[in-house]
């Protein structure tokens, strides 16, 4: 008897506890959805941000070899950037397409005029304005100045997904964070409360309604669930000295201070006032490689070029292994000769990086950069579909009609459907917009933001049953005309692509050819239950075992 009641207990204190969890699960994951399914599609965008921005500036040709690429630079800033004090060459690497340069304009010279002869004459001074910006520059694979269409490209999503748009920096970043420490609780509450986890990876049920949107909820959580949180953990240590700053102010003076001491930073070069010819960039360039073992450089920074006490800087890149990207190299800039050894940063310093080179993937060869794309779209699918549950399992409850209810269905549809309607904005507008058109990548942006407040007052004004099937008709009409629109506003379009093996114009037209193809027979499958009468299975009123389901997943 009394082992019955003790165990009777137990039983209870475990469903209070998955109950509670649960709980948890569902409201961690609600409050903060919406947010995290745009930074979760755009983040994995981003993993091929280099390869958009060359569809998007169709008119640029193949970039240089690293060698011509730093003689290119080297030739145009001794040209143009006479007397700066540095100069930033970032090289294109496997990937990019362009020479990056910046580089800080020289100061003014101003003469101090004399007001009364009495006065002594007094030498020139330099005058440093406070907003003494870089400017900055991109070679084309011939060493002349890009001359393709303004954009952002690639770039563009890879900060949308950290830095949201029209907000602080300072604000979007507390926000995203806050989100994914929310998505961790909503990933270990969701492994707490699937006890059948293993059962759970092999089951999704087609044409079931509500159960197939569970199960493919389920699916895409536990078939990635190492990659959901490994990205998600590597992105809040990105921004970690932002998040945890006051271990910072009680140990160290300033944040220069702390990051000087963490990353071994060299002390500043003071110019001597002796002009020197700066040696060929090229020549240091072979020596750096040579010292690294072959390893690739992607960052050239020369301070005081064209002074005797000017000192070179070449840094490793991040894309030659998992744990690159530390090393540096300083060799003098009047003689070539080598400064430092090439020395690895700090341990903790090495971990961070590694933590960061784990979650941008920069180190990824193609076939692993399109395992953290399908990886990062699992994901996408797994917030949006959970996104869609909640609402779809409380439709047919009391209070259904509450507007806590209906602002919620109308955020799914702004934010499920919304999202890949503005990417597909930011697309039309690069190929639509005039080559000379003022501000183009300010108006490629407003496109993107107009597509997502076009869907959201669609999703505000649409009958809810149909809503998704004529969602997803406009998205598969947006995505399968790109192309064709490619077709007729440059020379690289599908059929040259694939003629001649560009296999990243070809890809990118392939992938929105893709798209297209799902949400049309997506909307397809939504078409024929409402013909036939039966529920929908996104935005129809919940069927009365959807509980029962879910619950039962849960036990």
């Amino acid at each position: 008897m009394l082992l019955g009641i003790k165990k009777d207990r137990r039983v209870k204190v475990k469903a209070r506890f998955r109950d509670s969890m649960n709980w948890l699960h569902t409201w961690a994951g609600l409050v903060v959805g919406w947010v995290l399914f745009a930074v979760f599609l755009t983040g994995t965008l981003a993993y091929f941000q280099h390869e958009i921005s060359r569809w998007m500036q169709p008119e640029l040709p193949a970039a240089a070899s690293p060698e011509q690429a730093v003689a290119q630079a080297q030739q145009y800033l001794q040209q143009h950037a006479a007397g700066s004090d540095r100069w930033t060459i970032v090289l294109p690497g496997d990937r990019g397409f362009t020479t990056d340069l910046f580089w800080r304009p020289a100061p003014v010279a101003e003469t101090a005029s004399a007001t009364s002869v009495t006065q002594p004459e007094k030498r020139p001074t330099e005058k440093r304005p406070a907003n003494r910006r870089f400017e900055r520059a991109s070679l084309a694979g011939d060493g002349t100045a890009a001359t393709a269409r303004e954009t952002r490209g690639g770039q563009f999503f890879y900060r949308f997904h950290f830095d949201l748009y029209h907000l602080p920096v300072v604000w979007a970043r507390w926000i995203v964070g806050v989100c994914s420490m929310l998505m961790l609780l909503a990933l270990f509450t969701g492994i707490v409360i699937h006890k059948k986890i293993f059962k759970d990876f092999f089951t999704l049920q087609w044409r079931k309604g509500h159960k197939s949107w569970l199960d493919g909820h389920t699916l895409t959580s536990v078939l990635a669930v190492p990659f959901h949180l490994m990205i998600t953990y590597t992105g809040l240590i990105t921004l970690m000295f932002m998040y945890m700053a006051l271990a910072v102010s009680a140990n160290f003076p300033s944040s220069q201070q702390f990051f000087a001491q963490l990353q071994g930073d060299a002390p500043p070069v003071v110019a001597s006032g002796q002009p020197v010819a700066l040696v060929p960039l090229e020549q240091i360039f072979r020596q750096a490689q040579t010292e690294l073992q072959g390893a690739d450089i992607s960052l050239i920074t020369v301070h005081q070029p064209g002074d005797a006490a000017a000192v070179i800087e070449l840094r490793e890149a991040s894309t030659n292994s998992l744990g690159s990207g530390g090393r540096e190299l300083r060799y003098a800039g009047s003689s070539g000769l080598l400064l430092n050894a090439a020395t690895a940063a700090p341990y903790p310093e090495q971990i961070r990086h590694l933590l960061i080179n784990l979650h941008s993937g920069r180190f990824a060869d193609p076939l692993l950069r399109w395992l953290y794309f399908l990886s990062g779209l699992a994901g996408t699918a797994m917030i949006g579909s959970g996104l869609i549950l909640w609402s779809a399992r409380r439709a047919s409850q009391p209070g259904a009609a509450h507007i806590g209810h209906k602002l919620v269905h109308c955020l799914n549809g702004g934010t499920v459907l919304g999202l890949p309607l503005a990417v597909a904005c930011f697309f039309w507008a690069n190929r639509l917009l005039p080559l000379q058109w003022p501000n183009r990548p300010e108006w490629e942006i407003h496109g993107f933001f107009a597509g997502w407040l076009l869907m959201l007052l669609f999703s505000l004004l649409r009958n809810p049953k149909l809503l998704w099937r004529d969602g997803l008709r406009l998205l598969a009409a947006v995505y399968l005309c790109l192309p064709l629109l490619n077709f007729f506003s440059s020379d690289r379009h599908l059929g040259y692509s694939l003629w001649h093996a560009d296999w990243v114009f070809a890809g990118i037209d392939l992938v929105f050819l893709v798209t297209g193809l799902c949400c049309l027979q997506t909307a397809r499958v939504l078409q024929r239950r409402l013909a036939s009468g039966s529920q929908s299975a996104i935005g129809g009123a919940a069927t009365a075992n959807l509980a029962e389901t879910a619950g039962a997943s849960n036990r």
